[in-house]
């Protein structure tokens, strides 16, 4: 018996990385899912490797019709929406100084509105299923403390610290069967992490010797470490948790 049995869930960002391998983890848990992303070639290949529980839907998360349709889909293939993983993202390394307009206003689209969005017509579906129902939104350390490299990521991730407490809220105070959680991962090797790497002239073993030394714990996280986070806030067992920051960071928010 799987911890996600009979649950549903749209997994936002699940071509790469956290996202792909949640959407993995999901599934072997009992869940169906929708790998929902902009990168169709690779998510239709995931989407086939975990097979007939699992579908993909191509997805801008900055396009509310583009949610809507998304949300149809997933009701359409296997009849209800439980779970929502807010999880796509990008990132910059710009300080206030040297962040464009445009990188301003793409950080903010995608990892801020784009989890309003979900948010706001997950709710509404999720409101009459009948079921126990989760969202969890992908914030980050930086929605907790700030880096100055990080100028316009650390306003999104702050952002969404206090949408989910404020999304929970509403949840609680209408009584509705959905809880709202938010992960806040430490720095976890992934493809944006290569990214953050090359945007800063280093490799990523460069990168990850200079960010170990952050990490109290001695070491950078992995994709599982987050998904299994995911796993526990989505599941019955975490039926009293609604409104809170899991902090997954190897320490370094304790500092």
């Amino acid at each position: 018996m799987g911890r996600l049995d009979n649950k549903v869930a749209i997994i936002t960002g699940a071509a790469q990385g956290i996202g792909e391998c949640t959407a993995r983890l999901f599934a072997k848990e009992g869940a169906k899912v929708i790998i929902a992303d902009l990168n169709e070639e690779k998510g239709r290949e995931i989407a086939q490797s975990i097979g007939p529980d699992a579908r993909f839907f191509k997805l801008n998360v900055t396009d509310y019709e583009n949610w809507k349709a998304c949300i149809a889909y997933t009701k359409q293939e296997f009849g209800k929406l439980n779970v929502l993983i807010n999880n796509a993202g990008i990132s910059y390394r710009k300080d206030i100084a040297t962040t464009s307009v445009e990188e301003w206003d793409r950080t903010i689209a995608i990892n801020q509105t784009g989890i309003f969005y979900g948010m706001q017509l997950a709710i509404e579906e999720m409101r009459t299923n009948g079921e126990k129902c989760s969202i969890a939104n992908a914030s980050s350390i930086e929605g907790l403390v700030a880096e100055s490299a990080f100028f316009a990521y650390c306003a999104a991730k702050g952002a969404v610290t206090l949408m989910t407490k404020a999304a929970a809220l509403y949840c609680g105070e209408n009584r509705l069967s959905i809880r709202v959680n938010s992960v806040h991962p430490g720095y976890i090797i992934t493809p944006m992490a290569y990214d953050d790497a090359r945007q800063n002239g280093q490799t990523i073993e460069e990168y990850s010797k200079e960010f170990i030394g952050k990490h109290p714990i001695g070491y950078l996280g992995k994709p599982e470490d987050i998904a299994y986070g995911y796993v526990y806030l989505s599941s019955d067992e975490a039926e009293f948790v609604s409104g809170t920051s899991l902090a997954i960071d190897g320490c370094y928010t304790a500092q």
